[in-house]
């Protein structure tokens, strides 16, 4: 799997995007027409100059209101953006989420540009997938997100502080251990904080719970792992860091409405329908 994708996408009429999420940080810029954009609760119309920001959990869905669509979309696994894109100040958008947090990002439209510019960088990178390209990618995600620190105030310039740094190194160790055996007194004990600190910081700057997070991290990875491949149920579940396929059962039903045979059909059924 590629650490970073860059997509461009142009359409003239009939297309649509279901209510799905990824793993992957994203980042969409609106190059033309209009589109209504839900990510969970929240509803954003915009058109070209507009920026969305999403991270790994935000299921969503997209409307085109008008045509022609086009858009480039970046997306980022976390991992390599984290080891990029090191200061937690600069990748706040991927990390804090307070109940007014806004998933659509506005700049004058001079620095629109430059970061379009950048994109188009990107992608002329991505396809000629040179010596280092990687690295260069990298370089050019810094630029982008340093510069979006600097403009977007009303997302950059919340509370940022040690709590930010907390937060981020909480997730940054639940991603990387969430199919392992994850406790509040675990994740305390390897950071050397104390855990009723770290829940209440976590909680504050994310809008998820400790536990919650792990969870909504093995159900995402379970959902894929049900789609995209063949494993039986009981691997899906083991992988997911699950040893009782009851209780596996029971929170993915909790998480998606439907149980893991029920969802891989549902999403097989899908797949069918759109190859015709």
């Amino acid at each position: 799997m590629e650490d970073v994708r860059i997509e461009h996408r142009y359409n003239a009429s009939d297309f649509k995007l279901g209510n799905h999420h990824e793993n992957v940080y994203q980042m969409l810029l609106i190059t033309n027409g209009r589109i209504r954009y839900r990510v969970g609760s929240k509803t954003y119309e915009t058109g070209r100059g507009g920026i969305l920001v999403l991270n790994t959990l935000e299921e969503h869905d997209l409307e085109v209101l008008e045509y022609p669509y086009e858009r480039y979309m970046v997306r980022v696994q976390p991992d390599f953006f984290q080891n990029e894109v090191k200061y937690p100040e600069v990748i706040a958008a991927f990390i804090k989420r307070p109940p007014n947090f806004s998933h659509l990002l506005t700049v004058p439209e001079p620095v629109w540009n430059y970061l379009y510019d950048i994109v188009l960088e990107m992608e002329r990178e991505y396809n000629a997938k040179k010596k280092y390209w990687e690295l260069y990618v990298g370089a050019d995600l810094r630029r982008m997100f340093i510069t979006i620190y600097r403009e977007c105030a009303d997302v950059m310039t919340m509370k940022i502080g040690h709590s930010v740094t907390v937060a981020y190194n909480i997730m940054n160790y639940i991603n990387h251990h969430f199919a392992e055996e994850i406790t509040v007194d675990k994740i305390a004990a390897e950071l050397y904080l104390n855990k009723n600190y770290i829940a209440h910081v976590f909680k504050e700057e994310t809008g998820y719970s400790l536990i919650g997070y792990a969870i909504a991290l093995r159900i995402n990875r379970a959902k894929v792992l049900l789609t995209k491949t063949d494993k039986s149920i009981t691997q899906v579940a083991a992988e997911c860091g699950y040893d009782d396929f009851t209780y596996f059962s029971r929170q993915f039903k909790k998480s998606t409405s439907l149980t893991p045979s029920a969802y891989r059909k549902t999403h097989a059924d899908e797949d069918e329908e759109q190859k015709r």
